[in-house]
């Protein structure tokens, strides 16, 4: 009987579907919580967010009690909305409040960072905005990196943010990375993440991301370390979402033992 016990076990173990968990991931500019034509979206996105089941979602240009979008904390919002785990970082502080980046989880999050990359410099002093990144305790034990960034919207900075993010997450941990990267497939600042992350959907048709209403262009990303996935199960862009200026970008991936 200790024999057949200890057998059991065994084959638990090595069937146990945690040691290959799919993990459903989003990454979405929301244009701090409003449409094109600057109407509240932040209810409708909560809840989209919450029905597309993701449990790991990188957001962009999100406000926090700022003016424009009714004083609101927009992350404990769409945490209240979701029940899912929260962190926000600012860029800097912005009509009344802050601007930046949010992270959404299902599963516990811990040890935030607010890293700095350079952003476009203002006379002799230089600038800089958040890349948010988070410890996130998957089931089983296993822990990865989460992060979200904003890169610039001219080439020479977004060359230089790419490095800087390359280097802020080397940290030891399974890495995933999203973003609005303000850059399209093949141009040097996401050539040179993609020699150490595999650009999720890059082979697909359906991963134009912007503008919402008739997109034309690629600029939202999902990167996972080339070590740390085992197979892309499906990724794509939801047309029909128009609660941002931008599309959600969605994958579900299989990440190694």
């Amino acid at each position: 009987m200790k024999y057949l016990g200890s057998l059991l076990l065994s084959v638990l173990f090595i069937y146990n579907p945690l040691s290959a968990q799919k993990i459903h991931i989003m990454s979405y500019n929301i244009h701090h919580g409003a449409n094109k034509q600057e109407i509240n979206t932040l209810k409708e996105i909560g809840l989209f967010i919450k029905a597309s089941g993701a449990g790991l979602v990188g957001l962009q240009e999100v406000d926090s009690m700022c003016n424009r979008s009714g004083n609101e904390d927009q992350m404990k919002k769409l945490a209240e909305i979701t029940g899912m785990h929260y962190a926000f970082v600012r860029h800097f502080a912005y009509d009344g409040g802050a601007y930046g980046l949010g992270i959404l989880s299902k599963y516990p999050i811990s040890a935030i960072k607010n890293d700095r990359i350079t952003s476009l410099p203002k006379g002799t002093e230089k600038k800089s905005l958040a890349l948010l990144s988070a410890r996130v305790s998957l089931p089983g034990r296993k822990e990865i990196i989460f992060s979200t960034v904003h890169f610039a919207l001219d080439q020479p900075t977004r060359i230089t943010q790419s490095l800087e993010t390359i280097s802020y997450l080397k940290r030891g941990l399974p890495v995933i990375l999203t973003g609005d990267l303000n850059s399209e497939p093949g141009q040097q600042e996401i050539l040179q993440l993609e020699e150490n992350h595999v650009n999720i959907g890059l082979e697909g048709t359906n991963v134009l991301t912007f503008p919402d209403d008739k997109a034309v262009k690629r600029i939202d990303y999902i990167f996972v370390g080339k070590g740390d996935l085992k197979k892309v199960v499906n990724s794509g862009v939801n047309g029909d979402i128009h609660y941002s200026d931008h599309l959600p970008l969605t994958a579900e991936v299989v990440l190694k033992k």
